[in-house]
């Protein structure tokens, strides 16, 4: 009877540790790129999960976006863009991180800036990123997709063959890139929410989770998302985007109060009837 009891007790001192061993194996902040939908994938791996680990960065109000002044775990792999060694954080990936405590934004006096002018930041969609946008990219990041700014490369290495950018516009002049020579900002940002893009234009390039996924050659992606805006789009704009994007699947988003809703269009052909 006491062996029983003995017994009984380690088994509950062992659990009460098992969280503890969980935690100190996920310190290092690696996003679990898993996902329930694909084969093989445990239901609860596909959450992002980050354990006493926050890098910093420093919000850049002229770029829009925040320099990471230093970096914990190994986010950088699939997060931020990469210029002139420096790493950058665009604001929804800002919001994603600081939610989630991987991150702490700071402001040129090096205070922490709270969740709520983050969010602020967001919603007032300033900074190349809507409030609905927003809502789709941390939820395809959470159920541990690769997801990336549409026409901003990750890297200079990265040439962008997916980003079709409009006829107008270059792909350096959509690129948030960082001057060499005293490290400043090019004031991109600016030109890529002032751009004049007609009908749907997609906001984000997916990918499927890969933990062998490199941002100076990122392949193509799964997928384009394009966000909904007001009113569904026409037969006319849907057409349009698809044979301008021919060859990379699309699909769209749309956010309703918090709720985020994935749609996609498939040609269909009624046969005849007699």
């Amino acid at each position: 009877m006491a062996a029983a009891a003995a017994a009984t007790a380690r088994d509950r001192r062992r659990r009460s540790r098992a969280p503890e061993a969980a935690a100190a194996a996920d310190e290092d902040g690696e996003e679990q790129h898993l996902n329930p939908f694909l084969e093989g994938a445990h239901p609860a791996s596909s959450r992002v999960q980050f354990r006493k680990v926050a890098s910093r960065a420093r919000w850049v109000e002229e770029a829009g976006a925040a320099e990471v002044v230093d970096s914990k775990g190994k986010l950088w792999l699939t997060t931020g863009v990469n210029r002139g060694g420096k790493l950058y954080y665009n604001v929804e990936e800002i919001g994603f991180l600081a939610e989630r405590g991987a991150l702490i934004l700071l402001n040129d006096k090096d205070e922490t800036i709270g969740m709520g002018d983050i969010y602020e930041k967001i919603a007032r969609g300033n900074y190349g990123c809507s409030w609905d946008a927003f809502q789709a990219y941390k939820h395809l990041k959470s159920l541990g997709y690769i997801v990336g700014r549409y026409g901003v490369p990750w890297t200079k290495k990265d040439s962008g063959t997916c980003d079709i950018i409009h006829e107008s516009t270059s792909m350096d002049e959509t690129d948030q890139s960082v001057d060499g020579a005293d490290g400043t900002f090019s004031d991109i940002t600016k030109l890529l929410k002032e751009m004049q893009i007609d009908g749907i234009c997609p906001s984000f390039r997916v990918y499927l989770p890969n933990s062998k996924f490199k941002k100076s050659a990122p392949g193509s992606p799964s997928f384009l998302l394009c966000i909904l805006r007001d009113k569904p789009p026409s037969r006319v704009e849907l057409e349009a985007v698809e044979n301008k994007f021919e060859g990379i699947p699309l699909k769209y988003c749309h956010v309703d109060n918090g709720r985020v809703s994935f749609l996609s269009f498939s040609n269909v052909t009624l046969p005849n009837l007699p």
